[in-house]
């Protein structure tokens, strides 16, 4: 059973060594029997990707190496938490976020996710649960193609200092593409958040090799 800790990722491809190793982050946070959530985007020409979704079947063994990373979470913060996620940022920002719930925390958790349109946005059946399920967990999706009575319109960066206007006491976990995980650090200092409480994961693009 692999050990893990919330925010970690793993190596996977198949057993034969056929396709190259491709890196996702865990989407869940530990649980007892070991199960570990992971999400794929199916990419035109991604070789890992498209293995997943066309190649694998239900009870094959493939290769999982892992767990990687340290943008973990600290399981002792006693400070209110803002999780910023864009994409498949949003995979580690949810280990994190369901693993400071579960244990019990109770200053305030905000989760806000960026996309492009209604569309983009995913798993917004778990989220709508922990709102339901945790009184001091708060989710503000931003969108930044459409405009909706209900939903915020702009780029996280913009949008933060209408929300907050002080964050030096909040640790802040930042997990996305590396343009946008740099817009958001940049608007977080601005907003007094402290250089040892952000925390970040950038990604690359790797549709050739996804």
């Amino acid at each position: 059973m692999m050990r893990f800790w919330p925010g970690q990722y793993v190596q996977l491809n198949d057993c034969l060594q056929r396709v190259s190793k491709r890196s996702y982050s865990i989407a869940n946070s530990p649980k007892a029997d070991g199960e570990i959530t992971l999400q794929i985007t199916k990419l035109e020409g991604g070789q890992v990707s498209n293995w997943v979704h066309d190649t694998v079947e239900l009870g094959q063994t493939i290769n999982i190496s892992g767990p990687y990373g340290t943008f973990i979470g600290d399981p002792s913060v006693e400070t209110p938490v803002i999780c910023l996620a864009a994409g498949s940022g949003l995979a580690p920002i949810l280990s994190l976020t369901e693993a400071a719930l579960s244990r019990g925390f109770t200053l305030p958790v905000t989760l806000m996710m960026s996309a492009k349109t209604h569309a983009d946005l995913y798993d917004l059946g778990l989220i709508s649960y922990w709102q339901t399920k945790y009184k001091n967990f708060k989710f503000i999706p931003t969108l930044t193609n459409d405009t909706l009575p209900e939903y915020l319109s702009g780029r996280i960066p913009e949008v933060l200092p209408t929300l907050f206007k002080d964050l030096s006491a909040h640790s802040v976990y930042i997990a996305g593409g590396t343009d946008f995980v740099d817009a958001c650090s940049t608007s977080v200092k601005r907003l007094g958040a402290q250089e040892k409480l952000i925390h970040t994961e950038g990604y690359f693009s790797q549709a050739n090799a996804s």
